[in-house]
């Protein structure tokens, strides 16, 4: 058994007993939320992240509950992103896309002052990753500047189908093959991608070179800034109780 098939269950049992400030609801759907954690009149910044899970029904939010929690008492407002995990690929970049615009619409609602609303930074974690690459490479090029911080992405989803990785995961997220439907792996492929993101996007990927789950070279071949993590597996890069986290959330906030 691997660290992280370990490790993974272990923040989700962690996760379960924490309450989020509030949630809020962005569309009609049971997973169209998003659990907000921290003081928004205090807030120093506001991160919007969406966790992984190799795209499958099974893994949630909550297991990323603490990380959303430990950034939150370093003072900043964390937004996390729950979407529909049921494969078919428009429905998790479309919910991911809405939960993100609905944050950044609710923001002044909620309290949280000009300079937070300003200093946002958007991150995720694994297929959470690949997610908010593919919803940085559809924005416009004008716009307020953005902190990109994926946590170990998933970025070619092409190399991922030809490969067979993570148990066919990506061939159900997508539900056809790249030769039968090349345009829909255009419209949600990072590395495909890549020169669409505009230049107001600071893409900067963190990624532990002992991951087993979603290999390091993905990331090095990536054209975006790249922190290696030495020593590092998959979970790590989320856990508050991993040694590598203050790295982490130096990443994340500075």
């Amino acid at each position: 058994m691997s660290v992280e098939s370990v490790r993974i269950p272990e923040l989700s049992a962690a996760g379960a007993a924490m309450v989020p400030s509030f949630r809020h609801v962005y569309g009609d759907s049971p997973e169209q939320f998003v659990e907000v954690f921290g003081d928004p009149a205090a807030a120093s910044a506001t991160v919007v992240f969406v966790h992984g899970g190799y795209f499958r029904p099974r893994t949630d939010l909550a297991h990323a509950r603490p990380l959303a929690r430990a950034l939150a008492e370093a003072g900043v407002l964390v937004a996390s992103v729950e979407y529909r995990r049921l494969g078919g690929q428009p429905l998790l970049l479309d919910d991911v896309t809405a939960g993100i615009d609905s944050v950044c619409t609710g923001l002044t609602g909620w309290g949280v002052s000009e300079h937070a609303r300003q200093n946002l930074i958007v991150s995720g974690h694994s297929a959470g990753g690949c997610l908010v690459l593919a919803w940085a490479s559809h924005l416009p090029e004008e716009g307020p500047r953005i902190r990109l911080r994926p946590l170990a992405p998933v970025t070619d989803l092409l190399r991922e189908v030809e490969a067979g990785l993570g148990d066919g995961a990506v061939l159900d997220y997508m539900g056809v093959r790249p030769e039968d439907d090349l345009e829909a792996y255009l419209r949600h492929d990072p590395r495909s991608r890549a020169v669409c993101i505009p230049a107001r996007v600071d893409v900067h990927s963190i990624h532990g070179n002992a991951d087993a789950t979603v290999d390091v070279e993905f990331s090095r071949v990536f054209p975006a800034a790249l922190t290696e993590l030495a020593g590092a597996n998959h979970a790590d890069v989320i856990d508050p109780d991993s040694p590598f986290f203050p790295q982490v959330r130096s990443l994340l906030l500075g």
